[in-house]
């Protein structure tokens, strides 16, 4: 072959190659362009998290202002205590209730109920004059705040005009009232007002009803998402406030950025690309010159390669959305629970510190399923850590329910939880793996229900060793063509079209996990009716009843004569059905008192006030792991001489040799032996055999 028909032949293979030599370019150019959207996404993302920050900012504004309940209460409380002090002297009443009649469009009065009347027994201003009888919706107001505590409202509707009338009850059976003339015009703005840049509605309800909407700055309802709303306590109600952004609050270099990560990372991909394409094209051309006989194994070669790039891609896709979920569930839950925990801090009512630490407590749950949701290695290999021990279900369903009330509230779901007729069984689970399919489960039928639906919890056995654990809703149904793609990762029939939040695991999930605890989940649906999903798991003997069975046959379990305590055990376990059972077992021990926590933290404190001579830990507790509280007890010097002994139901040798490692002197598993567990105290005390009180045969 001539130099020349080499060449030639060269430039021909290179020139056949073409195709093949634009493939690194398209898989560089994808790549970067890749990296330049998930940029772009991520930048957005934070764009519209800054957005969301200061629209909350303003809208906390606007509820400061609006929120007038308790300043109104006081006043009506003074112009009663007035009115009540100079008996029946309208002038004293006139002169304490001029300070509210403003404008001529506000009235204050006094009224009692006379026989089946509403008498008006003091007025100042216009509408109403003494010893009038007031009628529909002024009297229905009065009559109901005679039965109410706290400021009572009812909205008049009157053409352009409408009146809001508030009444407030006073012990010795009067009713002070206010009303005031609203018009349905939208609020005039300023620029130096809190409604420059935004639009706010103010309802006399906890939902957004037009019938009875207090104050706009806006004529166009409803307001353009994203909405903030919340509620605002007034009085014995609860009126809803909801805002939106008139005009983008961010900066528009903010805006602009997101833009200028695209644009500028897509000229980079195709730049990339061009060098790309044009260096595989030269050097296609040299190996075709070197070797032309080598072209068929080369194009093999090529479709090895792009197979491993699709593969390496493939990965690496999966990479980015696992840490892109958990950025963006992380982020919003840290800011959740961070606030949530400053809340804690202040000084706030008893209803606001209830709802708080229900936020607190159900955001710790949440960051404990995200930490196992994504790690994805761990949903696909199977290998799941598990306690499982006996499980009172009526518990776990009591406490998932309390965690699911707000959410249900939210949305009006009633809940219908059977928690003691027919969930009085125990069952062989992990508690915290049963209350995290219990969640998935019971949030699933509050999300997808309709609203004002329910909810209904029951329990039923399915034969002499199972039972089962239904949850029903009244929502839409499942057709039976997509029952079977319920339990597919990632698969949310159609949900990411909504506005309902989730990632489209969590039944798969819970399938995964009802299957290792030896149980099974299933569902069964009717459209238009609902869905009923269930879980079932092994019954077994509660570890009280069995100690009972076992200790009323035993000889060698005689009660010792009572004696004051002189040792204190710290018991930290979440199982209540647990913490009954030692206390069984040690009540044949008067010279110990048994002090019992059910979190980690709390057990902690304890530890740090009473210095126990002993503590027995579970590792399994609902706001920390076990071996950090452990961990926790050693760095204290006020704790670290304090024995510990480990209760778990995972006898795994690593664990135990893991945790005895950190300081535990024992290791115990579930269900423990009891002779094994007073030997074990004897020792952790110091008793010997002949020193104890107690023997243990």
């Amino acid at each position: 072959m001539s130099p020349t028909t080499g060449h030639d032949g060269a430039r021909l293979a290179a020139k056949r190659g073409t195709g093949a030599s634009r493939l690194p370019g398209a898989i560089v150019f994808a790549a970067l362009a890749a990296v330049a959207i998930i940029g772009f996404a991520v930048t957005r993302s934070a764009a519209d998290a800054q957005e969301g920050r200061l629209l909350q900012e303003r809208a906390s504004e606007v509820a400061a202002i609006l929120s007038t309940a308790s300043s109104l209460s006081t006043s009506l409380q003074v112009v009663g205590d007035v009115y009540a002090g100079g008996g029946e002297s309208t002038q004293a009443f006139a002169a304490g209730a001029r300070s509210l009649v403003t404008g001529g469009v506000t009235t204050v009065g006094v009224a009692a109920a006379v026989d089946d009347q509403i008498v008006v027994r003091a007025v100042q201003g216009t509408g109403a004059t003494v010893g009038d009888a007031l009628v529909d919706e002024r009297g229905a107001l009065v009559r109901r705040s005679l039965g109410v505590d706290g400021l009572t409202s009812a909205l008049i509707r009157g053409g352009d005009v409408s009146t809001l009338v508030i009444a407030l009850r006073r012990e010795e059976g009067l009713v002070v009232w206010e009303e005031t003339s609203l018009s349905s015009q939208p609020l005039p703005s300023t620029s130096a007002s809190p409604f420059s840049q935004i639009d706010a509605v103010l309802y006399r309800t906890p939902t957004p009803d037009p019938a009875n909407l207090l104050v706009a700055t806006t004529n166009d309802l409803p307001l353009r998402t994203p909405v903030d709303s919340r509620h605002l306590a007034f009085g014995s109600e609860s009126w809803l406030l909801q805002t939106s952004a008139r005009t983008p609050l961010a900066s528009a270099q903010t805006r602009a950025v997101p833009w200028i990560i695209l644009g500028a990372g897509l000229a980079a991909a195709v730049l990339a690309a061009g060098v790309v394409v044009l260096l595989t094209r030269r050097r296609a051309y040299a190996v075709a010159l070197v070797d032309q006989r080598t072209s068929d194994l080369r194009g093999a070669m090529a479709e090895l390669q792009a197979a491993r790039t699709a593969a390496d891609s493939a990965n690496k896709a999966k990479s980015q959305f696992l840490s892109r979920m958990s950025h963006e569930l992380r982020t919003p839950l840290n800011a959740v629970l961070g606030f949530a925990q400053l809340l804690e801090l202040d000084d706030l009512p008893p209803e606001g510190l209830d709802s708080v630490q229900h936020i607190v407590k159900g955001g710790n749950h949440l960051l404990n399923l995200i930490n196992e949701v994504l790690d994805i290695s761990r949903i696909e290999s199977g290998d799941i850590t598990l306690s499982p021990e006996a499980v009172l279900t009526a518990d776990v369903v009591a406490e998932t329910v309390d965690l699911m009330r707000p959410l249900a509230a939210a949305r009006s779901i009633h809940f219908m939880a059977d928690r003691g007729s027919t969930c009085h069984e125990y069952v062989f689970a992990d508690r915290q793996r049963l209350k995290q399919i219990l969640l998935n489960l019971i949030s699933n039928a509050v999300k997808y229900n309709r609203i004002g639906g329910s909810v209904s919890i029951t329990c039923e056995p399915v034969s002499a060793t199972r039972l089962r654990i239904m949850v029903s809703d009244t929502g839409p149904g499942i057709s039976n063509d997509n029952i079977h793609l319920l339990f597919v990762p990632f698969e949310r029939l159609g949900a990411n079209m909504s506005d309902i939040e989730g990632t489209g695991i969590g039944l798969a999930l819970s399938l995964r996990l009802a299957e290792a605890m030896g149980g099974s989940l299933a569902v069964r649906s009717t459209v238009g009716e609902g869905s009923t999903f269930w879980v079932e798991l092994p019954l077994v003997e509660g570890p009280v009843e069995r100690y009972e069975r076992l200790s009323s046959h035993d000889p060698t379990f005689p009660p010792t004569p009572e004696e004051a305590p002189h040792q204190t055990v710290l018991y930290i376990e979440d199982n209540l059905a647990n913490i009954t059972l030692v206390q069984r077992i040690l009540g044949r021990r008067p010279d110990i008192e048994l002090l019992p926590a059910m979190q980690g933290r709390l057990g902690i404190e304890l530890a740090q006030q009473h210095q126990p001579d002993l503590i027995l830990m579970d590792l399994h507790l609902p706001d920390i792991a076990g071996d950090e509280v452990l961990q926790l007890l050693r760095d204290d010097p006020a704790t670290n001489s304090i024995p510990v002994i480990v209760i778990s139901a995972d006898a795994t040798a690593g664990q135990v040799q893991r945790l005895q490692a950190a300081g535990a002197i024992a290791y115990l598993t579930k269900p423990f032996n009891v002779r094994e567990l007073l030997v074990t105290i004897n020792d952790a005390l110091g008793l010997d055999a002949d020193g104890a009180r107690f023997r243990v045969p």
